[in-house]
C-alpha cells in the first residue's frame, strides 16, 4: 500500500500536542445529553432495512423521556410505530416491529419532547454486510462487465461505505452515508456485494442494501473484537499485551508524547537515507550521471508525452508493468529577467518516489508519496538565461508509476515578479515531449512516514482496531447476513486462521445479537505461477481452513474461487462469476428458493488395492470443467510423496491411481496456490473446492 502525503506527516507532528491535549479533555469532560435528537449515519436518508426481522433503532434524544420511532408511507399514514425510553445520557435503542418489503419510499420519523427527526426515501428489503479485505472492497469500475452492471444495477440498490478507521476503543459513530445505485455512483460500489445484490434483489424482487465494510491488505484480527478474542486461548496473551500497551500509551505525558515523535521522525530520515543509499548503489543512471549526459538517441533516450502513467502514453508502452528506476528530462528556455532569480518548479503527483535536478544541481526529492504534488523551490543561482535542463528520476516498486497528473499543474513560475514585464512573468509549461530513459529493475518500497503517534491498540494488526471503528458504529443495524473476503493477508498462518475465522465470526454474531445469522466466505482465487509440485503453496492450507470453517460453524457457506484467479494479479476482475455463487448459496440455503449452490464435496475415500476410490457430495453431473479429462488430485503412500494421479469418475466417486505410487493412504486436491490442474465440476458448473484427507477438521475452542 502506498503511503500518505509527506506534507501531511510533517503537519501532524507540529500539532500532535494539540490533538492530544484535545482527545484527553473530549475523554476526561462528562458526556453531555443534547436535548436535540441524533441518528448514527447508518440511521440516515435512503437506507434500506432488513424485511421480517425486527428493527433496531437507536440514538440520542432527551435524557428520560419518551422516543417516538414511525415508518409513515408516501400518503402519510403510518404503518409502523413503536417507543422507547431514553435514559440519563440520552441514549436510547427502540425496535421496530418486523416489516415486509416496500420498494416505495417511506419516511422513519423520530420524535421526543416536540421535536423530531426524519429519514427520507426509506426503502425494506434485504440487507448485506460485505467485509474483507481488497477483493471485497475492489470497485465495480475496474471490474470485467462493470460498466454494464453500473448501467443496469436498480435504485433500490444502496450501499453504505465507511472509510478507512482505526481505533483502540468501540466508536459510538463513523462519517458515512447512504448512497443510492446510479449509472455513475455504482462504479464506487464492492463489485461482489453489487453482484450479488443484483442477482438476489431480482429473483426476490427486494430492495438490497449493502454495508460495504472493508480495507485492501488487512488481516482478520483487526476485523475481531479484542474483547472476545480474549478468551481464546490462542490469542488471549497478544490481545492482553496489547491491552498493557494501550494502558501504558493512554497515560503518556505530553513530553513522553514528544520524545515518541522524534524517535518515530528520526527513524524515518535514518530510512529514507539508506533507501537512497542502497538505491544508488544498484542504480547506473548514478555513475553515469544520466542527469546531465546528452538526452538524444544516441544515448538511448527516447521520447514520450507528459504528463501520463506508465503504458497508457505512446512511448512507454515498455514501462505498463515495470517497477524501477525510470530517467526523464527536457529542456526550457529562460529569458534574461529569470537569471539569478528563485523559482518554483511544479510537477504535479509522480508515482512514487523522485530526484529532480535542474543544470545538474538537485533541487527536490520526495520519497514515497504518490498521490502529493511536487512543488520544489528552485534556488536563483541554479538558473540561467537561455537553455536550461530538467532532469527527474523516477523510482516507482508497485503498481503504474509516472507523472500522474494533468498538464496544467505542470510548470515553473517565478517567485516573485518584481521588477520582470508581464510578459516574462508568464509561467513556463512542462508538459509535453520529454525524453526519458530505463535504468535498473527495483521492488524495494520506500519507507512508509510515521502517522505520529499512534494508540497500540488503533494499529492494522490489533485486535479490534477496525472493528471499533468501522464495524462497531453500524451495530446492532438489522441485516441478514454477511459476505467474507479475505484471508491473503493471513497466508501462510493457516493454522491460526482456523482458529480466527470462527472466532471472528462468532464475535460478529454475539455483538449484532440476531443469532446464527448466515455468512457466506470466498475462498482465496487462485494466484502466482502454476506450480508442477503436486503439494504446493501456503494458499492451499489458508482455503482448508476456509473450508474447515464451513463445515464446523452453523449456518456458513463457501463460495470457491480457485478456476477464477489470475496468476499474475492478486486481484482476479472476474468478480461477477463469485457474487453468482454466493448469492447461489443465499438464495438456496437463506432464502429457501432451491437449486444447487455448492461444488462437489469430499465426503469419504477408501482404499482398492492400488487405486483410491473418493466420494462426492453435491456430486449430481460429475465431469471435468468444458469437457477436458479429471485433473488435480495427487495420492500419496505411507512414505507421503505426492504423486499426480491419474483420475476417472464413476457416478458420484473419483477413481485414483498413479504408476509411481501402488499402495495409496492419502488425497488432496487442488493443493497448490494456482491449481490450475483442478477442473472438478458438478452438472450446476459449481468447481469442487481444495481438500487433503490428511487434514482433518479441527473445532475451535
Amino acid at each position: 500500500m502506498k503511503s500518505v502525503n509527506q506534507a501531511y506527516f510533517f503537519s501532524t507532528l507540529r500539532t500532535t500536542n494539540n490533538l492530544i491535549a484535545l482527545a484527553i479533555l473530549a475523554i476526561t469532560l462528562p458526556t453531555i445529553a443534547r436535548a436535540d435528537i441524533t441518528l448514527p449515519s447508518v440511521i440516515a436518508d435512503h437506507m434500506v432495512l432488513q424485511r421480517d426481522m425486527v428493527v433496531p433503532v437507536w440514538g440520542r434524544a432527551k435524557a428520560g423521556q419518551m422516543v417516538d420511532v414511525s415508518i409513515v408511507d408516501g400518503s402519510g399514514k403510518v404503518i409502523n410505530s413503536v417507543q422507547a425510553k431514553s435514559g440519563d445520557d440520552g441514549k436510547f435503542m427502540a425496535r421496530l416491529p418486523a416489516m415486509s418489503a416496500c420498494k416505495n419510499p417511506l419516511m422513519m420519523k423520530v420524535a421526543c419532547a416536540g421535536e423530531s427527526v426524519q429519514c427520507s426515501d426509506v426503502l425494506v428489503g434485504e440487507v448485506w454486510l460485505c467485509g474483507g479485505q481488497s477483493n471485497m472492497e475492489w470497485k465495480v469500475q475496474g471490474s470485467i462487465g462493470g460498466d454494464t452492471l453500473a448501467q443496469t444495477l436498480p435504485a433500490t440498490v444502496r450501499c453504505f461505505t465507511p472509510d478507512r478507521r482505526m481505533s483502540a476503543h468501540p466508536e459510538a459513530d463513523l462519517p458515512t452515508k447512504w448512497i443510492v445505485s446510479t449509472a455513475e455512483s455504482a462504479q464506487g460500489f464492492t463489485a461482489i456485494g453489487a453482484w450479488f445484490a443484483a442477482k438476489v434483489g431480482s429473483t426476490l424482487d427486494v430492495p438490497v442494501g449493502i454495508l460495504s465494510i472493508n480495507w485492501g491488505g488487512t488481516r482478520a484480527e483487526p476485523w475481531t473484537p479484542a474483547d472476545i478474542a480474549l478468551t481464546n486461548p490462542m490469542f488471549a496473551a497478544i490481545v492482553a499485551e496489547q491491552q498493557k500497551a494501550g494502558a501504558t500509551f493512554e497515560h503518556m505525558s505530553p513530553a513522553q508524547m514528544q520524545t515518541l515523535i522524534d524517535e518515530q521522525t528520526r527513524a524515518y530520515q535514518e530510512a529514507i537515507s539508506a533507501y537512497w543509499k542502497n538505491l544508488q548503489l544498484k542504480e547506473s543512471g548514478f555513475a553515469n550521471h544520466w542527469e546531465t549526459e546528452p538526452a538524444d538517441a544516441a544515448h538511448t533516450w527516447r521520447a514520450a508525452q507528459v504528463p501520463g502513467v506508465f503504458g497508457t502514453v505512446a512511448g512507454t508502452e515498455s514501462l505498463a508493468d515495470f517497477d524501477g528506476a525510470t530517467w526523464w528530462r527536457r529542456t526550457i528556455t529562460l529569458p534574461n529577467s529569470w537569471a539569478g532569480r528563485d523559482a518554483k518548479l511544479l510537477l504535479g503527483p509522480i508515482d512514487e518516489s523522485d530526484i529532480v535536478w535542474i543544470n545538474g544541481i538537485e533541487v527536490g526529492r520526495t520519497t514515497g508519496f504518490w498521490q502529493a504534488p511536487r512543488t520544489y523551490s528552485v534556488p536563483g543561482a541554479t538558473l540561467h538565461a537561455g537553455v536550461n535542463e530538467i532532469a527527474v528520476l523516477i523510482v516507482d516498486t508497485q503498481g503504474a508509476g509516472g507523472f500522474s497528473g494533468k498538464a496544467q499543474g505542470m510548470e515553473m513560475n517565478l517567485a516573485t515578479t518584481d521588477g520582470v514585464s508581464a510578459t516574462d512573468a508568464n509561467s513556463i509549461a512542462l508538459a509535453g515531449e520529454w525524453q526519458w530513459k530505463r535504468g535498473s529493475t527495483s521492488t524495494v518500497h520506500a519507507p512508509n512516514a510515521p502517522q505520529g503517534p499512534t494508540h497500540p491498540q488503533a494499529q492494522s494488526g490489533s485486535f479490534g482496531s477496525m472493528w471499533n471503528a468501522m464495524m462497531a458504529p453500524v451495530v446492532p443495524f438489522a441485516i441478514r447476513g454477511a459476505l467474507w473476503y479475505q484471508g491473503e493477508s493471513n497466508a501462510g498462518e493457516a493454522d491460526q486462521y482456523r482458529e480466527l475465522l470462527p472466532l471472528m465470526i462468532r464475535a460478529w454474531r454475539e455483538k449484532w445479537g440476531e443469532g446464527d445469522f448466515p455468512f457466506g466466505i470466498v475462498q482465496l482465487a487462485g494466484f502466482r505461477a502454476a506450480s508442477d509440485d503436486p503439494v504446493e503453496g501456503e494458499w492451499s492450507a489458508l482455503r482448508d481452513a476456509q473450508s474447515n470453517t464451513v463445515r464446523v460453524v452453523p449456518h456458513c457457506g463457501l463460495a470457491v474461487a480457485i478456476d477464477v484467479g489470475d496468476a499474475n494479479d492478486i486481484h482476479p476482475r472476474n468478480k461477477k462469476a463469485v457474487a453468482d455463487r454466493l448469492a447461489a448459496w443465499a438464495l438456496s440455503q437463506v432464502y429457501a428458493r432451491g437449486g444447487e449452490f455448492s461444488g462437489p464435496l469430499y465426503q469419504s475415500s477408501s482404499v482398492q488395492g492400488a487405486k483410491m476410490i473418493v466420494t462426492f457430495d453435491h456430486a449430481t453431473g460429475l465431469a471435468g470443467a468444458n469437457g477436458a479429462p479429471v485433473g488435480g488430485f495427487a495420492i500419496a503412500g505411507s512414505d507421503g510423496k505426492f504423486e499426480w494421479a491419474d483420475a476417472k469418475i464413476e457416478g458420484s466417486t473419483v477413481i485414483l491411481s498413479s504408476s509411481k505410487v501402488q499402495a495409496p493412504t492419502t488425497v488432496r486436491y487442488a493443493w497448490s496456490s494456482n491449481p490450475v490442474r483442478a477442473n472438478l465440476v458438478n452438472s450446476a458448473g459449481f468447481p469442487a473446492p481444495p481438500f487433503a484427507t490428511d487434514m482433518p477438521e479441527t473445532k475451535p475452542n
